[in-house]
Formats: C-alpha cells, sequence, structure tokens
C-alpha cells in the first residue's frame, strides 16, 4: 500500500508540473485552442448556406411567348436557381458570358414540338463559362433539374390534352358510329345526301387514324423524354478535378513550408545566443536578413522544381500557360511567404509558437482563399 501511494505522488508531481508549465505559456494555449476556433467561426459566418444562383440568359426566337412559359416554370420550381433574362441574339448573349456578364446561355430549341412529333428529342443548348469542374458538375445538375422539370410538365400537359383529346375522340367515334347507321339506314343509294355524310365519316375517321398513327409512331422514351440538354464550355480545356486543384496544391505546400523554415529561423537563433553574435559582428541586419532571403529562396526553389515536376511526370497534370510565368508567379509566392515566416518568428518566443502561428496561417489559407470552398 505504501509504493502504492509513493508511485501517486510521483506521477501526481509531474501533474503539477506540466499543468504549471502550459499555464505558462498563455500564447500557447490561445494558438492551440481560441486560433483554430475562431477560423472556423468567421468560415462559418461567411459560407452562404444555399444554391448558387446562376445568372442565366434564355435565348429564343418568340422572348413574348416564352416569357408565360418561363413564369410557369419559375412558378413552380422551388428552389431560386436562375435569375435569368430573356434574349433573342444568341451571338449577344455568348460575348456576355465570355464577359462575365451572365453564368449560363440556354439556348431554347426552336418548333420543339414539331421536332418530337419527328421522333426526335427537343434539345436545349446549354453553354458555360466554367474551368472549376466542382462549378462545372453543379452546372449539369442544375441542367438536369431544368429538363427533368420542363419533361415534367410537358408530360403533365400532355396527360391533360389526352384527356380533353380522348372525350373528343369519343365524340368522334359516337358521331362516326351515328353517321354509319344513318348511312345504312339511307334507302336511295345514290343520295347526295348519302355521299355527303360518307364523305364526313371517312374525314372523321381519317383524322383519328392519322393522330393515332403519329402517337403509335414516336418512341416510348421521346414520349418519356422530349427534351433534352446539351451542356458546352466556352473554355477550349475541361480540367480534371485533380489537374484544376493540383496549382492550389503545389502553392499550399510551398506556402506552409516557407513559412515554418524562415518562422523557425530568428526565433532559433535568438534561443541559442546567435542573434548576440550578429549584433556585435561587422554585419548590419539589411545584410543578415538578405543573407537569409536568398538561402532559403534557394532551397525553396529547387523543392519548388522538384514539387512540381513530380506534377507533370507521375500526376500527369498539365502546364497550360508559359513556363517564365509560372517561374515568376513561384519566386513571388515563396518571397512573400519567406516574409511573412521572418515576422511570425520575430513575434514567437519559441519554437513551438513559431510552428503553431504557421499552422494557424495554413488553416486560414485553406478555409479563406476559395481551395476549400468556392
Amino acid at each position: 500500500m505504501t509504493r502504492f501511494f509513493k508511485f501517486l505522488i510521483r506521477v501526481s508531481s509531474f501533474l503539477g508540473k506540466e499543468m504549471t508549465e502550459i499555464f505558462r505559456q498563455p500564447r500557447l494555449i490561445l494558438t492551440l485552442v481560441l486560433g483554430p476556433f475562431l477560423i472556423m467561426f468567421l468560415f462559418g459566418l461567411g459560407y452562404p448556406d444555399q444554391n448558387r444562383t446562376l445568372r442565366t440568359t434564355f435565348v429564343t426566337t418568340d422572348p413574348a411567348t416564352f416569357q408565360k412559359e418561363m413564369n410557369t416554370f419559375t412558378k413552380s420550381f422551388n428552389s431560386k436557381i436562375f435569375d435569368y433574362v430573356i434574349e433573342s441574339d444568341k451571338e449577344l448573349a455568348l460575348a456576355k458570358l465570355a464577359l462575365n456578364q451572365t453564368d449560363l446561355v440556354i439556348v431554347v430549341p426552336d418548333i420543339p414540338f414539331e421536332t418530337i412529333k419527328n421522333n426526335q428529342q427537343a434539345e436545349f443548348l446549354i453553354y458555360h463559362n466554367e474551368v472549376d469542374p466542382i462549378q462545372i458538375g453543379y452546372i449539369q445538375s442544375v441542367a438536369r433539374i431544368l429538363v427533368d422539370e420542363v419533361n415534367r410538365q410537358i408530360l403533365q400537359s400532355m396527360a391533360e390534352q389526352g384527356q380533353a383529346d380522348s372525350g373528343s375522340l369519343q365524340t368522334d367515334l359516337e358521331t362516326a358510329i351515328a353517321k354509319t347507321q344513318a348511312l345504312r339506314q339511307a334507302v336511295p343509294a345514290g343520295d347526295v345526301k348519302t355521299a355527303t355524310q360518307a364523305a364526313d365519316l371517312e374525314k372523321d375517321l381519317t383524322d383519328v387514324h392519322a393522330n393515332l398513327t403519329t402517337f403509335r409512331s414516336l418512341s416510348s422514351g421521346i414520349l418519356v423524354s422530349p427534351f433534352s440538354s446539351k451542356i458546352t464550355g466556352l473554355s477550349e480545356v475541361q480540367l480534371t478535378v485533380t489537374g484544376f486543384f493540383a496549382p492550389a496544391v503545389i502553392v499550399l505546400l510551398l506556402q506552409h513550408v516557407s513559412i515554418t523554415f524562415s518562422s523557425l529561423s530568428i526565433v532559433r537563433e535568438t534561443r541559442s545566443g546567435i542573434m548576440e553574435l550578429f549584433r556585435v559582428a561587422p554585419i548590419k541586419a539589411f545584410e543578415t536578413l538578405v543573407g537569409k532571403y536568398i538561402s532559403y529562396l534557394f532551397f525553396e526553389t529547387i523543392l519548388a522544381g522538384v514539387i512540381t515536376a513530380l506534377a507533370v511526370w507521375l500526376l500527369r497534370i498539365p502546364i497550360l500557360g508559359s513556363l517564365q510565368d509560372y517561374a515568376l508567379a513561384v519566386v513571388v509566392l515563396l518571397f512573400t511567404s519567406l516574409g511573412v515566416g521572418f515576422f511570425i518568428s520575430l513575434i514567437s518566443q519559441t519554437d513551438t509558437q513559431a510552428v503553431q502561428y504557421s499552422m494557424l496561417l495554413m488553416l486560414a489559407s485553406i478555409f479563406f482563399s476559395g481551395f476549400f470552398l468556392d
């Protein structure tokens, strides 16, 4: 029992020591607990919890008629997706799309019901100017919703029209039967009235036959889905998800490595006493800073080249721009990241604080730079 109490005393002494050590570093506690919470809180405030409203331009040859149909569509559609205008000039609408004055251009098919009667789907032509695969997927979903809603309304209209036509068809058939009976009861075979009744009967039956022929000739797929959509992007290159996010991943990696290395540089030298030697040595602060910049910039440039080569050769990520512009952007990124890292090293008292500040900055970059969500 005595050994057990001694064991508890020794263990509890470490507990008190470590708790005291933790509370002696209030900055560390704030960065570990309050920092990530604050970032998530700000992200939650700024994140729009709703679907993206697409500025849409509908192109049709008859804007007045389509306006009525579009009003019916928007009333029956629950989610607010389209902020639309109606245009009759397709080229003008595509020019606005290229200038980012609209998000979608939807070309409404001309004489759609004639196309459907010819056993073909009437196709909506949908144009966008996105390169983000996530946004393209959202547009494809919106296009499916649009087509499904139009098909639903068409099917409902056809069902209502079919019910009305069935009554008319029944009346026509009853009339045809009555005329047939009257024709059968006609006594003189060459009577003009009888001939007229026969002609009317033939016309009525011919119309019924033609309607049934048209109905039977239509494919069941056309009847169920009379409309379809074709989505086209203005950009000549459609990127994959990996190809689109690869540059952002490279940026985050280089930024984090640069900030972490440079933030630890001055902190370690201050704690080890080397900074005191710099102050009495015949070297200026600007020269020290330039030397550190050149050293880390040289190392990070080599690292950037290795990461880029791996992305291009192993992951098959295409470089669509010029290598000179890419190299310039990387150098500017590294130069700025090193400056931020040196600033963190000046306000940090320990290595742990410098690393925590670097991690907080990386979290903020992920959530607020557009990498995580647009």
